[in-house]
């Protein structure tokens, strides 16, 4: 009898399962969810140690069609292209770990998730910065720090 209930209660467990699921849930609190045009973005370069390398760091301004797109249920787009163009943008799902940091989960194959760190964040404005590691002239170790800054 226990090898038939159990039996039923897997069964009626399994069937409560939907893999149609495919819909994110939606994020409480998620103050970056929105479209965010990118005003700027600064590169800077970091030694091995992390210290700053004012020759090798430049900023980067976008015309107005560069944005970021946080989606409420957790899905974004980068697009660095206009509209009217193919879509070139990157895409993939985030995850809000705190009030100051948060990851991007890139969609192609073979990507790394990206930590980010909110440095500021208003109804208006969004600067948020990830770090990646690189070799200077092919063989100096250091990282390549990313600073956006975006506005709505």
């Amino acid at each position: 009898m226990r090898r038939i209930s159990f039996f039923i209660l897997a069964v009626v467990l399994f069937a409560a399962c939907k893999k149609g699921q495919t819909k994110s849930p939606v994020l409480p609190n998620n103050k970056i969810a929105g479209k965010w045009t990118i005003v700027s973005v600064t590169v800077n370069a970091l030694d091995s140690t992390r210290n700053f390398i004012p020759s090798r760091s430049h900023v980067y301004t976008n015309p107005p069609n560069n944005y970021f797109k946080f989606n409420a249920d957790g899905t974004w787009a980068e697009q660095l292209v206009p509209d009217s163009l193919s879509d070139l943008g990157l895409t993939g799902n985030y995850v809000l770990n705190s009030d100051t940091t948060f990851t991007l989960l890139h969609s192609g194959p073979n990507s790394a998730p990206t930590a980010c760190k909110i440095s500021s964040l208003s109804p208006s404005l969004f600067v948020f910065s990830h770090e990646r590691s690189t070799k200077f002239d092919g063989t100096i170790p250091g990282f390549l720090q990313y600073v956006f800054k975006l506005t709505k």
